[in-house]
């Protein structure tokens, strides 16, 4: 384990220092020019020349292509198709696997008898995706398919909901391919059996459908049926379905019909608490001690944990805070949504996992970004920090510590092998499992 530590020390030490940096630095200035306004002499002559010509050209094609391509198979089976290819690149890069470990297994274990009582299960809360795997049989090692057919879903509707929310069809790949390849994506495919693409999918169709009040409101309580962690999204859903500042009737009738879909789950864990005492419960999660463990984190892997999420594709608010302002109401409601995000921090310490939940932030922003500056621009703009991020190995912060997404498979292997501790969510330390 110490040498796991240095290892994880002495990448901190290389991506900041010889990678995030000069490529922050680089992508900046590149920025810069893509934003730049169209009276400047420089962006004029850069604009109109040969190479900006074809490269615009070849955009232009690129657009027909995928309209031609929707437009053939259909817009939810164009996006599928293409999200499948992206994810088994994605399972390459990233050197996915199919085997559970930590978690993943103890949900695997839950989809065998969701209701068995007999066995303790951490998990048990969260019971939407292993009740699903119960009733497909798609149980124990075969559990891994519910969360990755989830994840397909959830990146087809990514796509799906950029394009109907303005972006153009170049546009909206460009954000999918930004979400593909962000740890929102590449955790579900290093850590097989985990569930929070169960609720990633249904979060977003709760924002894609916000206009239809019940349909929006039942895929927003299954998001929480799956995982916890979507509440810290609702504040900010709630807020996406009123147009008016001063109306609060949407707002209130939401709360009404999300908390009586809740009842019958309400329920559910309150059963399940009077036979099972080893859930991750909320009495857990404010515990002094779990608040203590979450505390100690410290600001340093925070924002590293935070920066792994999206890497460079973070330039995107920074873009939307010169353009607009603080005053615009989107990026108002983009920061909003962040905020409430990362109040999950203070409970939970498994950072970048935490902010992951902040995908809506992706969508809107490329949406807005493609208002402001043009879809062609905003589109290089994605496709620039795309290139960019492969600079830069994908990790993830878990408490105090980074962890190469690629190694991290090897690593619980070797430390389960060696009888080693490996992280414990619930007693927010180093722990024998």
């Amino acid at each position: 384990m110490p040498v796991m530590k240095d290892a994880v020390a002495a990448m901190d030490i290389q991506i900041v220092l010889r990678i995030v940096l000069p490529l922050a630095f680089l992508l900046a200035a590149l920025t810069l020019l893509v934003v730049m306004h169209a009276d400047c002499r420089w962006a004029v002559s850069v604009g109109t020349g040969p190479f900006m010509r074809r490269t615009a050209a070849a955009m232009d094609a690129a657009d027909a292509l995928l309209e031609r391509w929707y437009a053939r198979v259909g817009g939810w089976m164009g996006s599928l198709i293409i999200a499948l290819l992206l994810l088994l690149i994605a399972f390459v890069h990233v050197k996915g696997g199919f085997r559970m470990q930590h978690y993943g297994e103890e949900y695997g274990y839950l989809s065998m008898a969701p209701f068995d009582l007999g066995t303790p299960s951490l998990v048990r809360n969260r019971i939407l995706a292993p009740l699903i795997g119960w009733l497909l049989h798609l149980r124990g090692p075969l559990f891994i398919w519910v969360p990755w057919l989830f994840l397909l879903g959830f990146l087809a509707m990514v796509n799906v909901w950029l394009r109907r929310a303005g972006a153009s069809s170049l546009l909206a790949f460009a954000g999918m391919l930004a979400v593909a390849f962000s740890s929102v994506t590449l955790h579900s495919l290093v850590a097989p059996g985990f569930v929070d693409a169960v609720s990633y999918f249904l979060i977003g169709m709760a924002f894609t459908h916000i206009r239809r009040t019940f349909p929006s409101c039942l895929c927003m309580a299954l998001a929480l049926t799956a995982h916890e962690v979507a509440i810290f999204l609702v504040p900010a859903w709630l807020l996406a379905s009123t147009s008016a500042a001063t109306d609060w009737r949407p707002v209130l009738k939401r709360v009404a019909v999300l908390a009586g879909l809740l009842l019958p789950y309400a329920g559910y864990r309150w059963w399940v608490a009077q036979h099972d005492d080893t859930l991750l419960s909320v009495a857990f999660y404010f515990s002094p001690r779990n608040l203590l463990a979450c505390r100690e984190v410290g600001l340093l892997a925070t924002a590293a944990g935070t920066f792994a999420v999206f890497r460079l594709h973070w330039v995107l608010l920074a873009v939307l805070l010169v353009m607009g302002g603080l005053r615009d109401k989107h990026l108002q409601w983009v920061l909003f949504l962040t905020a409430t995000v990362c109040l999950s921090l203070f409970i939970a310490w498994d950072t970048t996992r935490m902010v992951c939940w902040a995908f809506p932030f992706m969508v809107i922003g490329v949406v807005v970004l493609g208002e402001r500056v043009g879809q062609k621009r905003a589109a290089a703009l994605l496709l620039l920090a795309w290139s960019l991020n492969f600079a830069i190995p994908p990790y993830t912060t878990t408490g105090a510590e980074s962890y190469r997404l690629r190694e991290i498979r090897d690593f619980l292997d070797a430390a389960a092998a060696a009888g080693e501790p490996i992280i414990d969510e619930r007693n927010g330390m180093y722990e024998e499992r």
